[in-house]
């Protein structure tokens, strides 16, 4: 009698791997076990959901942040803060991209609990956004900007624009008119958070009230001010 064939996890993650990367969050795993020529039984007695089946085949947790938050608080002082803020934001986009698809799987599962009641007193949204405004509040310490500037403030929004950016990118992937280059998006918007939109000219005019041209001045970066 044949011995029956042992259906190794690891190709199982492998074909998730690849229909995952073709189809994004729209892959079902019955496509999934079509790649892997198994049933679909055979991959849930592994992996409960398809959200935890993601996770395992992209090699990551949702618990975790990307290295680039954890350490930026220590990049203060060097560099540039427009060029440790786009460092950040590269490397941060790419875990977001990885995140989202499975954030969107557990928001469409009910049965799922959301982030804050998964993840204790600090979710890793609130992790992301301290380090960032920990990085801020340093360079405020530091002369390289303003005491005027909200770092709590700024990194939501920091953090937001990134995560609006893979979620506009998500939807919008048949419609290439919409779409923006990362790299792009990326330096133009850290270039317009430090120095924001206002014509200088109109702040000379009184166009632009002065509590925003104190704004606009306070998140230069320090090579910026002395040029």
């Amino acid at each position: 009698m044949a011995r029956p064939t042992v259906i190794q996890t690891e190709n199982i993650l492998e074909a998730a791997r690849v229909v995952f990367l073709e189809r994004g969050v729209q892959a079902t795993s019955a496509e999934v076990a079509q790649r892997a020529g198994v049933s679909e039984g055979s991959i849930f007695k592994r992996f409960k959901t398809k959200s935890e089946l993601f996770q395992a085949a992209m090699g990551m947790n949702v618990e975790d942040l990307p290295k680039a938050l954890e350490v930026l608080p220590s990049l203060a002082g060097t560099s540039t803060v427009e060029e440790n803020l786009v460092l950040t934001a590269h490397q941060t986009i790419g875990f977001f991209q990885r995140l989202m698809p499975i954030m969107m799987m557990r928001w469409a599962n009910p049965k799922s609990c959301l982030v804050a009641e998964c993840a204790g007193d600090e979710p890793p949204p609130l992790r992301a956004q301290r380090h960032v405004a920990d990085y801020l509040a340093e360079e405020v310490r530091l002369g390289r900007l303003d005491a005027s500037v909200d770092t709590q403030t700024v990194a939501r929004a920091f953090l937001g624009a990134l995560s609006s950016y893979v979620f506009s990118e998500l939807i919008a992937q048949n419609s290439s008119s919409v779409r923006i280059e990362s790299d792009r998006y990326v330096e133009g918007y850290v270039r317009t958070l430090l120095r924001g939109m206002a014509d200088p000219r109109e702040i000379e005019l009184g166009l632009v009230p002065e509590s925003q041209n104190r704004a606009r001045s306070s998140a230069r970066p320090e090579a910026a001010r002395s040029a």
